[in-house]
């Protein structure tokens, strides 16, 4: 189990490193300079607006007032980060699961030794009566 759970986080890993835009594919896209600061700090507030704790909101209020390059890069950012928020979280869960359920295959497998349940039954009982049976 400890092998899937490790295929898991990989699979999860590189699943929200692939949806995440990368500088360069802005530039590509024809993005400005504005437009990549904005769509960055949007990204990061969108991941704290979406409940992750270690990251923070940042927004250029001036630059938002005035800058529609910035404005346009901060709301596609933000909208990203919250989406990709949203898939850690669900990853996040799925290990969660599959790990509490490694742990209770663990505890059931361990439970179904029928000598050991048998004797832990009658640990504390007085078995000296049942010896007068077999005669």
């Amino acid at each position: 189990m400890k092998i899937l759970t490790g295929i898991l986080v990989l699979l999860v890993a590189s699943v929200l490193t692939a949806c995440e835009t990368s500088d360069a594919t802005l530039q590509d896209q024809g993005r400005s300079h504005s437009y990549i600061l904005g769509f960055h700090d949007g990204r990061h507030s969108g991941i704290s607006e979406a409940g992750n704790p270690f990251d923070h909101y940042i927004r250029d209020e001036d630059r938002f007032a005035h800058n529609d390059e910035y404005k346009q890069g901060w709301l596609a950012g933000e909208a990203e980060g919250k989406k990709l928020q949203a898939q850690a979280a669900s990853a996040g869960a799925a290990l969660g699961a599959a790990t509490a359920a490694s742990k209770v295959n663990k505890e059931v497998k361990k439970n179904q030794d029928f000598d050991k349940i048998g004797k832990d039954a009658l640990k504390d009982t007085d078995t000296s009566t049942l010896k007068n049976l077999s005669n």
